[in-house]
C-alpha cells in the first residue's frame, strides 16, 4: 500500500477576476454500501489489476467530500488547429523504435484519458477504456503538490509563517516534542519525512481508513498520540512523498484558516479554475480530509495547469505567489533538491514543493502522481498535458522516459510548422 501514495515544491496577494454567483459547496457523501464488483474490495481497490475500477470507485471505499462550485462551469473551447494525434510518432525508450504515440500511450502508460491544452483551449482529447469526460479520478500522491501550493499561499496571505514551527499552528501537537523544531518551510518543501518503520506506515494507512478491517480511530489522533514524532529524519528521504507528514501540513492549513481543507481548496484554487465539474476529497472516519485524498476530472486537472501559465504569464492578478511559481521553474535548484528518485527524465529534473522541475528546456514543471498520471506544464509555450493512466506500478524509469517523449512530441505538434 504504501507505493501508490508515492508522487512523483513573498509578494503581497493580489485579487482574483470575480465570476458572478460563485459559491463553494461542500457536502459530506458516507462511504457507499455496494462495491464496483464482488472480486474488488476494500483490500484489494488499489491493487495493480483493479487501478482502472478503484481509482474511479474511491466512493465505494472510503467517505468523502464532495466540492462543488454553484457558478456556471466554463467549458474549454477547442484550440484553432487540432494536434492530428493518430499521425505523431515518438521514440518509444524501452527498444528505441519510433513508434506512433497511441501505442506509447497505450501499451507503455496504460493511458485512460490525454487532454493537451494550447492558450487554454483544447488541442486534443483522447478518452479509453471506460474514462469519460466527466469522471473524476483519485490523485493520490499527486494531491501532495497542491498542498505545497495552497501552503505558499497561506504563506503570501500573513497566516502561515514558513520559519515557524508547526506547534505556533496547531496547538493540539505541544506535547510532540519531536515536532517543536519542524518548521512550516520544511513541510512545504518536503523535507520533512521522518524514519517509518514499515509498521508505523501501515498502522498510519488504518488510522486513515486506507485499509480495512480494523478500528480507525482518525488520522489527527493517529498524528497526536504520545511520542509519534520522536525519531529521526529519513537518511534516504524521497522528496514529493505523501506520507504522515503530509497529513501533518493538512492539519496547519487547516488551523491557519481555520475552515476545512476542502473548503480552503474551493475558495482558494477550485473556484478559480472556472470547473465543468465536482471535485471529491476523501476523509477518514471523522472526516478529516486525508493528505492523498484529491480527485478530479482530467479536464479540471488541465485547468490547474493552466492556472499556474495564468498566474505567472498574464497580466491577470492572482493570490499565487510569485516566488512560488519562480522556485518552481528557476534554472539554480533548491538546496533541498533530489534527483535519484527521477530517473529516465531529463538531466536537471528534481522535487520542488512537491512538483517537478523538469530538465532540458526551461520554465517547465510538472506533476508526477503515482501510476502515470501526471500534468506537464510549458510556461513559455502555454502549454498543458494531463494524463490519466493505470501503469502497473507507481513510478518506474521507463515510465518517466515514455512520458518525456510524448511531452515533446506533443509539445512540437502543438507548435506552427515553421517552429518545430
Amino acid at each position: 500500500m504504501k507505493q501508490w501514495l508515492t508522487l512523483l515544491a513573498l509578494t503581497v496577494p493580489l485579487a482574483w477576476p470575480l465570476h458572478a454567483a460563485e459559491e463553494c459547496v461542500i457536502e459530506s457523501v458516507p462511504r457507499g454500501t455496494k462495491g464496483p464488483g464482488p472480486w474488488i474490495d476494500q483490500e484489494n481497490w488499489l491493487a495493480p489489476e483493479n487501478l482502472r475500477i478503484g481509482l474511479q470507485s474511491f466512493g465505494s471505499f472510503m467517505p468523502l467530500l464532495k466540492i462543488r462550485v454553484t457558478a456556471t462551469g466554463h467549458i474549454l473551447r477547442p484550440a484553432p488547429r487540432q494536434i492530428e494525434l493518430d499521425k505523431l510518432k515518438a521514440r518509444d525508450p524501452l527498444d528505441q523504435q519510433q513508434r506512433d504515440i497511441g501505442f506509447l500511450l497505450a501499451t507503455r502508460l496504460y493511458a485512460d484519458g490525454l487532454l493537451v491544452l494550447r492558450d487554454g483551449k483544447v488541442a486534443g482529447e483522447r478518452y479509453w477504456n471506460g474514462l469519460v469526460a466527466q469522471d473524476q479520478r483519485l490523485l493520490l500522491g499527486a494531491t501532495r503538490p497542491l498542498l505545497s501550493l495552497m501552503g505558499a499561499m497561506a504563506v503570501a496571505q500573513g497566516k502561515l509563517s514558513p520559519d515557524r514551527s508547526i506547534i505556533r499552528y496547531v496547538p493540539a501537537l505541544s506535547g510532540q516534542t519531536g515536532l517543536r523544531k519542524l518548521s512550516i518551510r520544511r513541510l512545504l518543501e518536503g523535507e520533512s519525512s521522518f524514519d517509518w518503520s514499515s509498521q508505523d506506515v501501515d498502522d498510519w494507512l488504518v488510522s486513515g481508513g486506507w485499509n480495512f478491517g480494523k478500528t480507525a480511530s482518525g488520522i489527527r489522533a493517529w498524528l497526536n498520540q504520545p511520542g509519534r514524532w520522536e525519531r529521526g529524519f529519513a537518511t534516504n528521504q524521497k522528496l514529493g512523498e505523501v506520507g504522515p507528514d503530509t497529513d501533518l501540513l493538512v492539519w496547519a492549513l487547516a488551523e491557519s484558516y481555520r475552515l476545512p481543507l476542502a473548503q480552503i481548496f474551493c475558495e482558494e484554487v477550485f473556484e478559480k479554475l472556472r470547473p465543468e465539474n465536482a471535485a471529491f476529497w476523501l476523509t477518514d472516519t471523522q472526516g478529516t480530509e486525508l493528505s492523498a485524498g484529491l480527485a478530479l476530472s482530467l479536464r479540471d486537472f488541465a485547468r490547474l495547469g493552466q492556472l499556474l501559465i495564468d498566474a505567472r504569464n498574464s497580466s491577470r492578478r492572482s493570490r499565487i505567489p510569485n516566488w512560488f511559481i519562480e522556485t518552481l521553474t528557476a534554472s539554480t535548484g533548491l538546496r533541498t533538491a533530489n534527483t535519484s528518485d527521477l530517473r529516465g527524465l531529463k538531466k536537471g529534473s528534481e522535487f520542488r514543493y512537491g512538483f517537478v522541475h523538469l530538465g532540458g528546456a526551461q520554465n517547465r514543471i510538472a506533476i508526477l502522481g503515482p501510476y502515470g498520471n501526471s500534468l506537464y506544464i510549458d510556461f513559455d509555450r502555454r502549454l498543458v498535458i494531463a494524463i490519466y493512466a493505470a501503469y502497473p506500478r507507481d513510478h518506474t524509469a521507463g515510465m518517466r522516459a515514455t512520458l518525456e517523449q510524448i511531452w515533446d512530441t506533443l509539445a512540437s505538434a502543438t507548435q506552427p510548422i515553421g517552429k518545430r
